[in-house]
């Protein structure tokens, strides 16, 4: 088993042979130039290759961060994703260069996150959940799936008067509504430019929804497509509309849209098991999946979780709500940046 690295003018080679096997735009080589053009973060794209025929791939990016470290993520920003095999020898194999690379680069830790994956001489993690709904049917059979309550919610949020807007010239909009309830959960929010690159190098694979009350920005959404699966990289909406349903509306415009472009199921993304986030997720009678996050601890000892559950954060995410939105909005782009 042969493995190479990948430089930029091999991204038809990566794509060839994962693009047919992606479950989420992280995964494509695109992925790779927003990364970079983002944050300036450096990724190193494995291919395996068995006399000849590419039989697994393996994306890694490289975080180097004054206050989260140095160490090596799949599935950058997003959910799980980032290793694919058509073997046992060509995981190992992809595996065991992964860990040698992490050892060259004196990096923290390795981080391979999966869904049903379980490696071998890895920390296991399974603190998050994914949870997906199907789409399949007419949209009146996905509404009579629903809860009662929550096609009581979404009803709500259609009598309303909002309206949704779509496409990338909703990219900036989207980034303002996204920053202020980032700022009021206490987290940092990525830069325009992150989602300037999003926009320029997934084109029609990326889709920006906002929420408005007439000329206010009260909720906006983040969806990608793939190979029938619709992924929700990001939904907020501002606390102060929750009671007019602006988030059900949303979610149920996002499902329209992930039919309309013939996807099978929309993913929404990670969650922690517990979480206020999953709660809510679980009221569109998703399928809830485990997530395996793997970790290769160089130094041993447990992996470091950089989450808002993690306590030794509680303090910074406290100061960060009180903190001016000027401040936050510069600010929050370098520490987002070691959030993998």
């Amino acid at each position: 088993m042969r493995i190479e690295y990948l430089s930029d003018s091999h991204s038809a080679r990566w794509d060839s042979y994962v693009g047919a096997r992606a479950r989420a735009v992280t995964d494509l080589f695109a992925w790779r130039h927003v990364a970079r053009e983002s944050y300036g973060i450096a990724s190193h794209f494995l291919l395996a290759e068995d006399n000849g025929v590419c039989a697994g791939a393996l994306a890694l990016y490289e975080i180097r961060h004054p206050v989260f470290g140095h160490y090596l993520a799949t599935a950058l920003f997003g959910t799980d994703g980032g290793l694919f095999s058509d073997s046992d020898a060509a995981r190992d194999a992809l595996v065991a260069e992964a860990r040698a690379l992490a050892i060259r680069l004196k990096v923290s830790y390795l981080v391979i996150r999966t869904r049903g994956v379980e490696l071998r001489d890895f920390q296991k993690d399974y603190h998050l959940r994914t949870a997906l709904i199907p789409l399949d049917g007419t949209a009146e059979d996905l509404l009579a799936r629903l809860p009662g309550k929550t096609r009581n919610q979404v009803r709500r949020g259609q009598r309303e008067g909002f309206a949704v807007s779509s496409g990338a010239d909703q990219v900036a909009a989207f980034h303002d509504v996204f920053h202020r309830h980032m700022r009021r959960l206490g987290s940092p929010a990525h830069s325009l430019r992150y989602y300037k690159a999003i926009a320029l190098h997934l084109g029609e694979r990326a889709e920006f929804f906002v929420v408005r009350d007439g000329t206010q920005l009260v909720a906006g959404a983040l969806l990608c497509f793939v190979n029938g699966m619709a992924s929700n990289l990001h939904t907020v909406a501002l606390a102060e509309y929750n009671t007019r349903c602006p988030n059900y509306l949303l979610y149920w415009r996002m499902m329209e849209e992930s039919r309309a472009r013939g996807c099978r199921q929309m993913d929404l993304g990670r969650s922690a098991i517990g979480s206020s986030q999953l709660a809510f997720k679980e009221n569109w009678r998703p399928n809830v999946l485990p997530l395996c996050y793997n970790y290769f601890v160089l130094q041993g000892g447990a992996p470091r979780r950089i989450d808002a559950d993690n306590p030794r954060y509680r303090l910074a995410i406290a100061a960060w709500r009180r903190m001016p939105l000027f401040v936050t909005r510069a600010l929050g782009p370098h520490l987002i940046s070691g959030i993998a």
